[in-house]
């Protein structure tokens, strides 16, 4: 397998010097180890390189292939050659007396370690120091050493892309080649070579204006872009002459570059002069690799170095070992061309993997073959009788050759562990609470205008005899309310023995009209929570619905937080405990205590059988399995484990109890009533509730909205079965089980943690991509914020929901989230930690 070697170098020649950071990566891995160095300031580096190229290369006096430039020659060409060669050789001994610097020891110690001789080593020298990108960095002894590593550059920011090469649609390569202003230069031999390549398809635009040119970058798909011709850099930008007359910088091209970059372009060949201006802008556009001339390049040097590359590089060998090649054999016209070998270098995208001629043609890549070993007594030449192919690697790879397994398996033991804690109802109090939130977080919704709540205040009891009320306030009350025409009316106090004067005509009321109701209270022993002694068996069925509420109170248990459940009467309540849900009916002869409180109904399951009887709705049955239904709503009890609850008996008919974000009903004050001061339309068709909310009743249940007095509660309850059968207002449900077995659960809490792990595996992949400090610590900081957004998009989620009736579990999926992203991003942080 390849090798990847990035040497990033930040800083400058004459103050600071540079940075140096080295990694050392296998292909489509993650580094394999990150070493830091030093390179120390050398102004003197900088100003001969300055001298070379531009005081004694340049002036050679062989034709170049960059536009005309008036330069005064100084003594023969015998003479100037020599003296390039001097000033080669003397630039070459002090850049390598610069590698050696003792600060730099550790970087070219660890190369040599950590990389085999036989691999095929791609090198980046990533930096944004122009004259970092023109040293001869292949005069490096590491790459003598190393016969199948080349030195590439790079900017040290750069993006992803995806070239568009389509395996098993094979395709000649295809070729836009320019062949721009030529004169004095051969560009007809770079045609010639073009023209003979195999398996290729070579469209020539010779001279072409801007608009054919763009027309053709628009147009037609390609795969490799050349150009021949004159071009220069000024001021680190570089321009092409693409004919006699017009020149133009590649970002006038930008549009029409990027086109041909997502029709699958990959390979840019500038076999012109001073190409290094070219390369930043080509890259800038996302082209992933190009090959350019550093400096002014000698027509015959381009000739032979294209000729050289596209010979080896038309049989499928590796593009860095084809340019290596190509590069190495220019050295033969070193006697008449100094530095030629110098010149040909690779701009690479390091998120990209180079193309080869059998990929360029929309082939597969073949499995790479063993590279010949050396001996001893030879160096092992890059071609020879058999091609050359990537070497095996030295080490073989850490990384799991099936990642998305390890992180499935991840998923399944944190979600089997959360799914555990749930059933042992270790996670009941928390997941209850944030069950209250959400609930408090829902959007208000309208006032149900079917029910009249008639409170009676503490002005009330101070005006009327104090508290309790005697009965003859309240059969004056029924009068007044029964002439109004209600549907039903109830009255939400216990009135087991008589209070004060009245109590027959309180009684007559009872007996007059069968839609007055009160309330008892069952599973008590104080006799003050029966019915009315004198009712009838039937008036204790019929006019007669218990006030009992369902309490869960977290109590400690053995350390641990757990909830219990209590059914009281809603004035025995005791702080802690809150009501989250809604008893319909009990079975009587399954109370544990002996009570005259009878009736198997709840207060609000009579109200509403009332009013839905009245407005002609098909009456109240029982499914085959024993669930209530209203017309075609089936009202479906909680089984023992239902949502955040794994304690429940199962034996009574009980919902979650659905508040209404808003009052349940319109109300008005018990003097209110008694004084006439209500119209007819306020009462007439509606449930009217009467019951306490001064203090000095204590009352008042704890809810997810807080303290409520309990006539409150019981028209919540009232609204939540009319809403359900009369509006199609959803009813509390959860994510589908069988029976006690929350799969629905499960699977949801398992999908929380395989997102969350895909999620953090991306956002880490692109820290440790990420080349600067600054934006490793950005994505650092990036993979935090991702865990937190998701919780919170989660609650978003959860709250929605809710809003429509489901009630999913947010708190284990919350738990599935953190810790499976947290675990993922601290395992692959452990495993790159150097």
């Amino acid at each position: 397998m390849d090798k990847w070697v990035i040497l990033e170098l930040e800083g400058d020649f004459n103050l600071t010097g540079f940075r140096a950071t080295l990694e050392i990566r296998a292909e489509n891995d993650f580094p394999a180890l990150k070493v830091k160095g030093f390179l120390p300031p050398s102004p003197a580096i900088a100003a001969q390189l300055s001298h070379h190229w531009h005081g004694v290369y340049r002036p050679l006096g062989v034709p170049l292939r960059i536009k005309g430039q008036k330069i005064i020659h100084k003594g023969s060409i015998s003479q100037r050659l020599a003296d390039c060669q001097r000033s080669a050789q003397a630039l070459r001994d002090r850049f390598r007396a610069w590698l050696n610097a003792e600060s730099f020891q550790p970087i070219d110690r660890r190369l040599r370690e950590e990389l085999s001789r036989h691999e095929v080593i791609r090198f980046l020298i990533r930096t944004q120091d122009f004259n970092l990108q023109k040293l001869p960095w292949h005069e490096w002894d590491f790459f003598e050493r190393y016969p199948y590593a080349e030195v590439a550059l790079s900017t040290p920011e750069y993006e992803s892309v995806q070239p568009k090469m389509q395996p098993g649609s094979p395709h000649p390569v295809r070729i836009l080649a320019i062949l721009g202003h030529s004169h004095g230069i051969n560009v007809a031999a770079d045609r010639q070579v073009l023209a003979q390549l195999p398996q290729a398809q070579v469209s020539f635009l010779v001279e072409p204006d801007l608009p054919q040119l763009n027309d053709q970058l628009w147009e037609t798909p390609w795969d490799i872009l050349f150009f021949a011709g004159h071009s220069e850099t000024h001021r680190s930008q570089g321009r092409i002459f693409i004919n006699e007359t017009d020149s133009l910088s590649l970002s006038e091209l930008r549009f029409g570059l990027r086109r041909a970059i997502d029709q699958g372009l990959q390979l840019a060949i500038f076999n012109s002069c001073d190409g290094l201006g070219l390369a930043p802008a080509l890259e800038h556009l996302g082209i992933p690799q190009m090959i350019v001339m550093r400096e002014p390049v000698a027509d015959q040097v381009a000739e032979a170095f294209l000729k050289y590359f596209l010979e080896v590089f038309a049989t499928g060998e590796a593009l860095y070992l084809c340019v290596r090649q190509a590069r190495e054999r220019l050295q033969g016209l070193e006697h008449q061309f100094p530095c030629a070998s110098w010149l040909p270098v690779i701009y690479q995208n390091p998120l990209v993997a180079p193309p080869n001629w059998q990929t360029l043609q929309g082939q597969p890549a073949q499995a790479p073959q063993p590279a010949p070993q050396p001996t001893p007594q030879s160096r092992p030449q890059l071609r020879g009788a058999k091609p050359i192919a990537p070497a095996t690697p030295a080490r073989a790879s850490s990384t799991s050759p099936f990642p998305g397994f390890r992180r499935l398996w991840i998923s399944i033991i944190v979600t089997g562990v959360i799914v555990a804690l749930r059933l042992l109802g270790i996670l009941q109090p928390v997941e209850l609470a944030a069950y209250d939130y959400l609930m408090r977080s829902r959007p208000a919704e309208t006032v149900d205008s079917r029910i009249l709540i008639v409170e009676v205040t503490q002005t009330d009891l101070d005006a009327l005899g104090g508290y309790p009320l005697a009965d003859a306030v309240l059969a004056e009350t029924v009068e007044v309310l029964q002439a109004l025409r209600p549907t039903a009316i109830a009255l939400d106090m216990h009135r087991h023995r008589p209070r004060g004067a009245g109590r027959q005509p309180l009684l007559n009321h009872f007996q007059q009209h069968s839609n007055l109701f009160t309330v008892c209270a069952f599973d008590q022993i104080a006799q003050d929570y029966d019915p009315p002694v004198e009712f009838s068996d039937n008036q204790r069925i019929e006019q007669v619905g218990f006030s009992n509420v369902i309490l869960d109170k977290p109590t400690q248990m053995l350390g641990q937080h757990r909830n219990v459940t209590t059914v009281v009467p809603q004035q025995a309540a005791q702080p802690g405990g809150v009501v989250r849900r809604h008893l319909l009916s009990y079975n009587p002869d399954l109370a544990s205590t002996q009570s005259r409180c009878s009736t198997p109904y709840s207060l609000s399951l009579q109200l509403v059988y009332r009013y839905l009887h009245q407005a002609e709705i098909e009456p109240l049955t029982v499914t085959e399995n024993d669930q209530w239904q209203f017309g075609s709503v089936v009202f479906q009890p909680l089984t023992r484990r239902f949502g955040g609850y794994q304690t429940l008996n199962g034996l009574s008919t009980q919902l979650m109890l659905n508040y209404r974000a808003a009052q349940p009903g319109q109300q008005v004050s018990l003097q209110e009533v008694l004084a006439g001061q209500i119209s007819a339309d306020r009462v007439q068709d509606r449930l009217v509730l009467v019951g306490y909310t001064a203090p000095v009743a204590r009352d008042t249940l704890d809810t997810p909205y807080g303290k409520m007095a309990g006539v409150w509660l019981h028209a919540h309850m009232v609204s939540q079965l009319l809403s359900a059968v009369l509006d199609q207002r959803p009813l509390i449900k959860v994510l589908p089980q069988w029976r006690s077995f929350q799969w629905g659960d499960a699977g949801w809490i398992l999908g929380g943690s395989l997102l969350s792990g895909g999620v953090s595996h991306w956002v880490h992949t692109r820290r440790l991509r990420s080349r600067r400090l600054g934006l490793r610590l950005g994505w650092r900081l990036g993979a935090i914020l991702t865990l937190v957004a998701m919780t919170w998009g989660l609650s978003y989620l959860c709250l929605v929901a809710l809003s429509q009736g489901l009630w999913l579990p947010l708190i284990p999926t919350g738990l599935s989230v953190l810790l499976t992203g947290g675990f993922v991003v601290l395992r692959r942080s452990s495993k790159h930690r150097l």
